[in-house]
């Protein structure tokens, strides 16, 4: 999207560049994705942590890791797509525990004790479209629909969010209150709460969830303190938290992962620069 911007000399912000490359996989791909990707990939900044408020997507800055931390990704090797049925359900889940709850905007805003509290109770573990649509009527989802014809684990999928929402600010304290590597323990049972989360709701995978499997069992004595699925779920990359010198146990994990696996994974390390803070170069013809 930066790319074609340039090229046809139009002025879009780096947040434009993220609603808009959203807007093209909602409207032509299909995916019925969020922002925070979008706005990861414009607006990141090397070797910091983005603080987003994707409602729908607010800038928030960014947190810097301490000196004592790394992240790695570790490939699960399992390839699924947002365009697929298991996130869409899953989204779509959640709008209908939204219509059930009502009074809110966003499932976020809602704290656990009040989810908890007030509206835990109502809410089914699973519900038909068919049921859903009789009693309701529709979502407020612009980019999913309820199908008469699925059954939605609408307890898992509100859930969710709403715990998110607490463990992504607590972690963000954390970090900003840094007061040594002894937190780093903190940080992991988050991750590793979230990574259970998504679970619940059904976007896990058996690749994805041996190599959290994996940290957790090599631990803070090896330097892995927490471990989390990424993206859409049901496959893809594993985010791994540990010290900085714990490259030898993540290159550990992946071997005992890819013999066990039959896939060599992949390990990202560092980070990059979003769009924006990239740049570009421009190449014309004479």
């Amino acid at each position: 999207m930066t790319a074609i911007a340039t090229a046809y000399d139009i002025d879009v912000s780096p947040v434009e560049v993220a609603f808009l490359s959203q807007k093209v996989e909602n409207l032509i791909a299909g995916a019925p994705c969020g922002v925070m990707d979008q706005l990861t990939a414009a607006c990141g900044q090397r070797d910091r942590l983005l603080a987003l408020l994707c409602q729908p997507g607010e800038l928030k800055g960014t947190i810097s890791l301490p000196e004592e931390l790394t992240i790695w990704g570790i490939d699960s090797g399992i390839r699924h797509s947002v365009a697929g049925a298991d996130y869409g359900i899953v989204r779509t889940a959640a709008f209908m525990g939204l219509r059930i709850i009502g009074n809110y905007k966003y499932l976020a805003n809602i704290t656990p004790e009040e989810f908890e509290n007030k509206f835990a109770a109502q809410l089914p573990a699973q519900m038909s479209g068919e049921e859903f649509l009789r009693r309701y009527d529709g979502i407020a989802d612009t980019v999913t629909f309820v199908d008469a014809n699925k059954t939605y684990p609408v307890f898992a999928a509100t859930r969710h969010p709403i715990y998110e929402n607490a463990r992504v600010n607590r972690f963000a304290e954390v970090l900003l209150n840094w007061n040594g590597i002894e937190q780093a323990r903190l940080l992991g049972k988050f991750m590793y709460e979230s990574h259970q989360s998504y679970s619940d709701c059904g976007l896990g995978s058996d690749g994805t969830d041996e190599l959290v499997k994996l940290v957790r069992e090599f631990g803070p004595d090896r330097g892995l303190f927490g471990a989390k699925i990424t993206g859409g779920g049901s496959g893809g990359t594993v985010a791994v938290l540990g010290s900085t010198d714990a490259e030898p146990a993540v290159l550990d994990v992946a071997h005992r992962y890819a013999a066990m696996m039959g896939h060599e994974p992949y390990i990202f390390r560092g980070s990059s620069p979003g769009s924006a803070a990239f740049g570009r170069l421009i190449v014309r013809r004479n």
